[in-house]
């Protein structure tokens, strides 16, 4: 089921369904700033990454000396989440485990996603509380993907990814979506300017000090502008061919390395939470207006 928020900037639509960001459209320009999904090209929009980041060895690891098989990104993205509570601008589900999830993940625990809009901004807030005995192991992680360029008028070269800060970041290489070395990325810079060969697969950045990353359309200051302070992984994706989109996903895990053992309590990034414990994290996507 589809659900809607709106304020006097925003209209946002989220779907139930892995209660996945399904729209935000700037309601002064009347833009579409979410992909909209095209099978063709990629069918998702901005789907909610639990309990893993990426893709494990042979999508299966090792929990308690047992074998587990857990999809790409894991499975809260596939399962209709609870609806909590709803107002005009603030929306909270909540999605826990079942004899299914139990049969890939052997651990109970609730995964809330709220959003909330502040004039022209959307804070998405994930809340993992661990409800069973024992530590709860994880990843998590957003994966919006947003319309790059904003409109027929420009290309993708019009864009670029720009940083708050200056950074010296870690770019993590990956084979196959497998994570593998790591090099120098970015060298004092805060720029990297957007062009249609530049996602061959995606990259992931780590190290970076900034509190967000933008969308900036370059001729006239227009930005989407996505916070991912607090994240240690920030994901960069899109298609390989013509760019219709940018998926900017700040992550708190990391795809397997080719090299594993297969024990996902090793895996690089995890986080893990005690008994009754909880872990918040969270993005705000702002949209900005053309430079005065």
């Amino acid at each position: 089921m589809i659900y809607e928020l709106e304020n006097d900037r925003l209209k946002v639509q989220i779907n139930s369904m892995g209660a996945e960001l399904w729209s935000i459209l700037d309601k002064h320009t009347l833009t579409e700033h979410l992909w909209q999904g095209d099978p063709a090209v990629w069918g998702r929009r901005a789907p909610n990454l639990f309990p893993i980041c990426g893709k494990l060895v042979n999508d299966s690891c090792v929990i308690n000396g047992k074998t587990y098989h857990i999809p790409m990104h894991g499975f809260a993205r596939d399962y209709e989440h609870q609806v909590l509570s709803q107002s005009k601008d603030c929306i909270r589900f909540r999605f826990t485990q079942s004899k299914e999830t139990l049969e890939k993940y052997p651990f109970s625990f609730y995964l809330d996603t709220c959003y909330e809009l502040h004039g022209n901004q959307l804070s998405c807030t994930f809340e993992v509380k661990n409800t069973g005995s024992g530590v709860l192991p994880f990843s998590i992680g957003f994966h919006s993907g947003y319309m790059c360029p904003f409109d027929t008028e420009h290309t993708i070269e019009d864009y670029s990814l720009v940083f708050e800060k200056k950074e010296a970041a870690s770019q993590v290489l990956c084979n196959d979506f497998l994570a593998g070395g790591e090099k120098l990325y970015l060298n004092g810079e805060n720029t990297i300017p957007l062009h249609n060969q530049l996602f061959p697969q995606s990259f992931i950045l780590k190290g970076l000090q900034s509190d967000y990353v933008s969308i900036v359309e370059n001729s006239t200051g227009r930005e989407v502008r996505v916070s991912i302070s607090g994240f240690p992984y920030v994901v960069f994706w899109s298609t390989p061919q013509k760019v219709p989109f940018v998926c900017i996903e700040p992550w708190y895990g990391v795809p397997d390395r080719a090299d594993t053992d297969g024990d996902f309590l090793n895996k690089t990034g995890l986080q893990t939470i005690a008994q009754g414990e909880s872990f918040c994290c969270n993005q705000t996507i702002e949209i900005k207006g053309r430079a005065k």
